[in-house]
């Protein structure tokens, strides 16, 4: 018995994606805080209330003159004489004008502190809380320190995320890939394989229907195939049974050709014989179908071809009462399958000249055309209707009123169709003032 594989919730994993995540960012967090107190013990940077104290220092006393700092002096000061004029200062600009409207003002701010010396000159401070680099340069070039401690933890804790993220992403699209793989063999009806085992429990119960589809398109498949191959095998039989009668129709012909018959009937016989040879080709081709084998292409001259066509059809005109109009202008020759196509073409002809009214006429014309040839078929009928113009190809279709389909089988235009298909060519329906048109053009 096959041990039964394990999956986990979808939740789980992505529970599990969030703990791992803030797992990640709580070690940043914790390197980055190690790493700030090496920067403290290694004298870089300054702790944030360095400067505060400095300032404390620089007032301790109550100092009677004003003595300039030095560039590791952090805060920033200015130093106003009695009328308000800058004597001293480590900043200019906005920041010079903000300490400026401190002397006028009187600020409360626990930042700022300002000192009146014995000359009656004034230094204003203001200082920030907040770790700063050691180094004066450093600090004219680069935002403060612990600015850029943030940033970069801020960075680091969206680089976790964008990580972890990623491998979550890859995580889930191979398991989708799955659904991929698994569906491009069911609609390629390639059954014979075992859905694979993704590990989520919801993608697993997505899988086990794909199974279920599966197993039920095999056995549809399956079915299907036994009664094709019963419906190819009554169709064999039954079309080897049809050999017989009509080798019966045609050797009875033939013996009343060698009878002393009128020309009139003499004719009539001959289109028996004729007509029941075109019919044991249609029994033939039948059994090669059958048995899987289908017509070879070989060369053949278009001229040939069509004075065959006109050959077959002309005997159905007559008793139709139908004028049948020809026009060659065909030359050259194609590959083709000859017996095949001359069946489609029959079946537009035969479809025409079953359309028009008794005492009408059927145009049939061959022609060259850029990069190929085209055969035209023209009725004096009803002509199509809108519905047959879009359907009259589709195998079994029989709901073209107006081409009175009543007794036909919806075969004769899909099989000329696809004929032309298999040619390279195209079969298209359309009205003409006096009734049906059908063209067919091979490349």
């Amino acid at each position: 018995m096959a041990k039964k594989q394990r999956s986990v919730s979808l939740s789980f994993v992505l529970l599990r994606f969030a703990v791992v995540m803030l797992g990640d960012m709580l070690l940043c967090c914790l390197v980055w805080y190690c790493y700030f107190g090496w920067l403290l013990s290694t004298d870089v940077i300054y702790q944030g209330y360095v400067s505060n104290q400095q300032v404390e220092q620089m007032l301790a006393g109550e100092p009677k003159t004003f003595v300039s700092p030095g560039d590791d002096f952090l805060a920033e000061y200015a130093l106003f004489s009695q009328n308000g004029d800058v004597l001293a200062s480590n900043v200019e600009g906005k920041k010079l004008a903000a300490l400026a409207r401190v002397l006028q003002e009187d600020s409360d701010s626990i930042d700022v502190s300002q000192h009146t010396y014995a000359d009656d000159s004034t230094v204003i401070f203001h200082w920030y809380y907040r770790a700063e680099f050691v180094n004066p340069i450093l600090r004219d070039i680069l935002p403060p320190f612990e600015y850029l401690w943030l940033a970069t933890l801020g960075g680091a804790c969206v680089l976790c995320l964008l990580f972890n993220t990623l491998l979550l992403r890859r995580r889930l699209a191979a398991k989708l890939k799955l659904f991929d793989e698994v569906s491009e063999k069911v609609g390629a009806q390639e059954l014979d394989f075992a859905i694979p085992h993704a590990g989520i429990r919801e993608f697993d119960q997505a899988l086990g229907a794909m199974e279920h589809m599966k197993e039920a398109l095999f056995s549809s498949l399956s079915s299907q195939w036994a009664a094709q191959q019963e419906r190819e095998a009554e169709i064999a039989a039954l079309t080897h049974d049809l050999k017989t009668p009509l080798t019966l129709v045609g050797g009875n012909a033939e013996l009343l050709l060698d009878e002393e018959l009128p020309e009139r009937s003499r004719k009539m016989v001959a289109t028996i014989v004729s007509s029941n040879d075109r019919a044991k080709q249609y029994v033939a081709s039948l059994l090669e179908t059958a048995a899987g084998a289908d017509e070879a292409f070989e060369n053949t001259s278009l001229l040939a071809l069509f004075d065959e066509l006109c050959q077959r059809t002309i005997a159905i005109a007559e008793a139709k009462r139908i004028c049948l109009h020809t026009q060659n202008n065909l030359e050259g020759a194609v590959r083709i399958q000859k017996d095949h196509l001359l069946r489609a073409l029959g079946n537009v002809v035969q479809n025409a000249i079953e359309h028009t009214p008794a005492g009408g006429n059927v145009y049939l014309e061959g022609r060259m055309v850029d990069g190929g040839w085209q055969i035209t078929v023209c009725d004096e009928g009803p002509g199509f209707s809108k519905a047959a113009l879009h359907h009259a190809t589709e195998r079994l279709w029989r709901g073209d009123a107006a081409r009175g389909a009543d007794g036909h089988n919806g075969l004769g235009l899909w099989f000329a169709a696809r004929v032309a298909k298999t040619h390279a060519g195209q079969l298209e329906l359309r009205n003409s003032d006096s009734g049906g048109m059908v063209t067919i053009t091979f490349g």
